[in-house]
């Protein structure tokens, strides 16, 4: 093939998706750049990306997008009504997603990333077929394997070296650790964190172990059946040994969802390679399989001692007891917390800020508009699964898929690209052995994807099939993992998920019948232009969004974090003179610096909150400062700047509650006001068994004896229904402590 057959701005657009998806597998993210601890301890800028690059990321695949759609238009075939009605039903979701951001930066930067996932399945959807079309999607598969391949070797170096180093730092700094937290040493917190911390467990940058493993699963998936192929042994080995390298990983990672998403993507590679009739039907039934599985468990209950899938089902629960209190719009993509703390089951001990499901998630975030996702997601698994129609008098031996010159080569800057990208963040923490394990993910991702190359070049088109075949399967198992994990909702896997899903469904859809379709409706078409003017429109609107998150969007994102940054700085400094009015003053300053970043557009809620910290830090050091009254009525203001936004509102009534009662203690305040944030917050959260503690409290000093055993009571109901953790329940001293305070105010 001609290198000049596929335009070079066609494969740096396709390669931009590639690596957009890949850099946000391969780096860590956070919601701020700073005040995650307390900066008078440590004021370390958090080591990757925080939204200021993840709208950059978001922006890189929102152009790439448009200029395909942009190219798709001015192509001299015409495009069928299929893909116009598909892109119009997930028009409603784009617009509430910016609905909700446009009040809200957590909001904003999280349905950035869900719209972009989008833009790149329908862009991806919109392409045609021919020798162009396999170029490219080749290149996008090796690249695909190549990048799971380097997730799975930082996997190696977690679980051999890393997870070691870590439990030993904090064992050494745990108390100041849990300072900067705000954590007492016994505390359910406390527990819980190093609950998980002392698990030693393959994450890779995603920092969930279920979430790695569907990646590490449906990439197995993939490179098994790409193995099968016929090519050179060397590349087959070395494919079996990525392959094995992954599904290990899943296996030791103690993920059930990940071993079963293992164990049936294989399946369904069987029935595609034997059945293919039969796999359309099974992939699209698959997500709907998963969601009847989590049903089913429910109904069960307590019977079973298995807790994963019943777990999902209180997440189902509070699902759809969110989405029927607000189904017009939705709640958007981070507000579901706030809301399922109010409707989960009795059971149910987390509180979680995802429902780990894609339908779920979506029908959350976007009420009804969700449904067009849920459409869309269906639509990809039908096209996700080949089908082989047998031909008379043609054998696959005597067909050939042409070799492709120039593959091998994009699909290795593209995964040596992205890793490059995930090593200059982490750079300012990586010591030589992180060096080493870094550019041994690099080199061994590279091999694979001239592995992956060398297979389908080899002019068979057996080895198309099992690409074909591998891609059904890596399908199936993020379509079936997505149902009960936060795939589709993490800002790491997202665009990964849709990358797959659709390189998934361009390279097993028929071009046949999308030639067939565009031919009936082209006669119409060609005269109206339609098609070409839905095109237009959609590459028009992506274009505009890559260009505000470039020159809008992060660049006040950036201000935002530089403030915040300046003003943690300069808390370490005073915090390190060791004098208790120097602390106190500099805790408010950076209270003012925080509070006057949350309210420039886009607006930060976690700054807002950090702020409300600050003022309460400052009007607790010891003496007690003079302004400490002005001090908390400037904390509980900013915390209730952000009191009716979604994504924190549980998180701002507690702060309220909390400054509230400090108000009281120091007589600036009322213990009437106290009382009354704290029925709000519970009214909000009527599981929050501390608050019950503190609204005891509260009645106690308003003179109300029977109102304050009311309330310690109930702290010990709730405290029962947590059972399912017992880390998240009242140790036996704090018990007997409670029990003894009802006999006092009896």
């Amino acid at each position: 093939m001609n290198r000049d057959a596929v335009p070079l701005v066609d494969r740096i657009a396709f390669g931009a998706i590639v690596v957009a998806a890949s850099a946000r597998v391969l780096i860590a993210f956070s919601p701020m750049l700073i005040f995650d601890m307390d900066p008078a301890i440590d004021a370390s800028p958090f080591i990757g990306a925080t939204p200021a690059e993840s709208v950059l990321l978001d922006a890189l695949a929102f152009g790439s997008a448009s200029w395909l759609l942009l190219r798709r238009m001015l192509s001299a075939k015409t495009i069928g009504w299929n893909w116009i009605l598909i892109a119009l039903a997930c028009i409603p979701a784009i617009m509430v997603a910016l609905f909700h951001g446009a009040t809200d930066a957590e909001q904003l930067w999280r349905a950035s990333t869900w719209v972009a996932g989008i833009a790149i399945a329908l862009s991806f959807m919109a392409q045609n077929g021919g020798m162009s079309a396999t170029f490219l999607r080749r290149m996008i598969v090796a690249s695909l394997a190549g990048i799971a391949v380097v997730l799975c070797v930082r996997g190696i170096a977690q679980l051999t070296s890393e997870h070691i180093s870590n439990v030993q730092y904090y064992t050494a700094n745990r108390d100041a650790f849990l300072r900067s937290q705000g954590w007492l040493p016994n505390s359910p917190q406390t527990l819980s964190y190093e609950r998980r911390l002392f698990q030693n467990e393959a994450t890779g940058w995603l920092g969930f172990a279920n979430v790695f493993a569907t990646v590490a699963a449906g990439s197995a998936v993939l490179m098994a059946n790409i193995a099968i192929g016929r090519g050179v042994v060397a590349a087959r080995s070395w494919l079996w040994f990525c392959m094995v390298l992954c599904a290990g990983l899943v296996i030791t990672s103690g993920s059930k969802g990940g071993v079963s998403a293992l164990a049936l993507g294989l399946v369904v590679s069987i029935v595609a390679r034997r059945w293919s009739a039969l796999a359309r039907p099974l992939v699209v039934a698959l997500p709907i399989i998963a969601i009847c599985g989590i049903i089913l468990r429910g109904m069960i209950g307590l019977q079973w001692g298995e807790q994963s899938l019943l777990f999902r089902w209180y997440y189902f629960v509070g699902a759809v007891k969110t989405v029927l209190s607000s189904p017009w719009i939705g709640v958007g993509p981070a507000g579901f917390q706030s809301s399922f703390v109010q409707f989960r089951p009795i059971e149910c001990v987390e509180e979680v800020v995802s429902a780990h499901g894609a339908f779920a998630d979506w029908m959350i975030a976007f009420g009804l508009a969700g449904i067009g996702l849920v459409l869309l997601q269906l639509i990809l698994a039908w096209c996700s699964a080949p089908f082989f129609p047998t031909k008379s008098g043609i054998s696959s031996e005597e067909s050939r898929s042409t070799p492709m010159v120039g593959v091998v080569e994009l699909s290795i800057a593209v995964v040596v690209l992205s890793s490059i990208v995930s090593i200059v963040f982490e750079a300012p923490t990586l010591d030589s052995i992180g060096y080493v394990w870094r550019f041994a993910g690099l080199a061994a991702g590279s091999v694979t994807t001239w592995a992956v190359v060398k297979i389908m070049d080899t002019g068979k088109v057996s080895a198309d099939r099992a690409v074909a075949i591998g891609l059904c399967g890596i399908a199936a198992v993020v379509l079936t993992h997505g149902q009960i994990d936060m795939v589709f909702w993490l800002p790491g896997s997202a665009l990964w998920a849709w990358l797959v899903l659709g390189i998934a469904a361009w390279w097993n859809r028929s071009d046949s019948d999308a030639d067939a379709l565009a031919k009936n409706s082209g006669e119409m078409n060609q005269r109206i232009g339609v098609n070409r003017i839905a095109l237009a429109a959609f590459a028009l609107f992506f274009l505009l969004g890559a260009l505000g998150m470039v020159f809008v969007v992060s660049p006040a994102f950036v201000r935002q974090d530089q403030i915040a940054l300046q003003a943690a700085i300069h808390l370490n400094d005073e915090a390190q003179k060791g004098s208790s009015d120097l602390l106190a003053n500099a805790r408010a300053q950076a209270g003012e610096s925080l509070f006057r970043v949350s309210q420039i557009w886009p607006l930060r809620t976690v700054y807002a909150l950090r702020a409300a910290e600050q003022w309460q830090a400052a009007a607790s050091c010891d003496p007690l400062p003079n302004e400490a009254g002005s001090w908390l009525r400037s904390g509980r203001e900013s915390a209730q700047s952000v009191e009716a936004i979604r994504s924190c509102q549980f998180a701002a009534r507690l702060l309220i509650s909390t400054i509230a009662m400090r108000e009281a203690e120091i007589s600036s305040g009322s213990w009437e006001a106290a009382r009354d944030a704290l029925r709000r917050l519970l009214a909000m959260n009527p599981r929050h068994s501390e608050s019950w503690l503190r609204l005891a409290e509260v009645l106690k000093q308003l003179g109300d004896g029977p109102g304050a055993h009311s309330a310690l009571q109930t702290a010990l109901e709730v405290n029962e229904t947590f059972s399912l953790d017992p880390l998240r329940q009242f140790s036996a001293e704090r018990r007997a402590w409670i029990e003894n305070q009802m006999l006092k105010v009896k």
